[in-house]
């Protein structure tokens, strides 16, 4: 059940985008798959986005079905999209997100776990954020525990780019959520961002202004026993009725 190597389909697309989003959002098994195929064979060995696709919305579908089974509903989009990249596998050559991977390969095992698991071991919310308020959320941690949190909104619809301009680095976000997790009395963690400039490079913590997507991932080395306080703010205004409906999802509480 633990990843261990993972090789990338030569084929397979990248970033990043002109605004330098997290892009691909995840990564799916789509090389060597069999497949059901039409004529007399039954089945075919093939690979391309063609199998990964389906391979990773199957695997969505699944994690929706099991959330229904224990809520009795389904998920929003967002907070289905925040889980299945908040589970993911780490992959590429540094933690974090990165411009070929994404935020990882796609885990429905460890998706389904946090939903089992929730109002325990991990939370699943989803608020609403209103125009100059915060959100704030205080758990224990117990020391020992890797502490995440990820954020996850349905951004409005951006104004398109003026035309034939390429390479324009105006971020596409509109409401800009911000994710940040506070040591009672003590230290803040910023989110994963990438690096601008350099492409390339690994993920760093910082101020993330792209992405409807934001996640804190605390090391147990620099924890220590004690309250934590999520919280979750804007920059600027919130367009569409002054507010933003956000899904979090944390583990690590206790």
């Amino acid at each position: 059940g633990n990843l261990i190597s993972m090789n990338r389909n030569n084929g397979s697309s990248e970033g990043p985008t002109d605004d330098l989003r997290v892009k691909p959002d995840i990564t799916g098994n789509g090389s060597g798959v069999i497949s059901p195929v039409g004529g007399s064979s039954g089945y075919g060995n093939y690979s391309g986005t063609s199998m990964s696709g389906p391979n990773v919305m199957g695997s969505l579908l699944l994690v929706q079905q099991h959330y229904s089974n224990v809520n009795g509903s389904f998920m929003f989009g967002a907070t289905l999209k925040g889980l299945a990249l908040h589970t993911a596998d780490e992959a590429g050559f540094a933690p974090g997100p990165d411009y070929r991977f994404g935020w990882g390969l796609m885990n429905t095992q460890r998706a389904a776990q946090v939903i089992s698991q929730d109002g325990t071991e991990s939370m699943i919310i989803t608020e609403t954020l209103d125009a100059n308020d915060v959100y704030t959320y205080t758990f224990k941690a117990d020391g020992t525990q890797e502490i995440s949190a990820t954020i996850a909104w349905t951004d409005p619809a951006a104004n398109p780019l003026p035309g034939g301009n390429e390479d324009v680095a105006t971020p596409s976000l509109v409401n800009d959520l911000d994710l940040r997790i506070s040591q009672d009395g003590g230290v803040t963690f910023l989110p994963w961002v990438l690096d601008v400039a350099t492409p390339t490079a690994g993920a760093t913590n910082g101020d993330n202004v792209v992405d409807n997507v934001e996640k804190i991932e605390i090391n147990p080395m620099t924890l220590s026993t004690g309250d934590y306080i999520v919280r979750v703010f804007h920059k600027g205004q919130l367009l569409v009725n002054d507010s933003q409906v956000f899904s979090l999802v944390i583990e690590g509480i206790s």
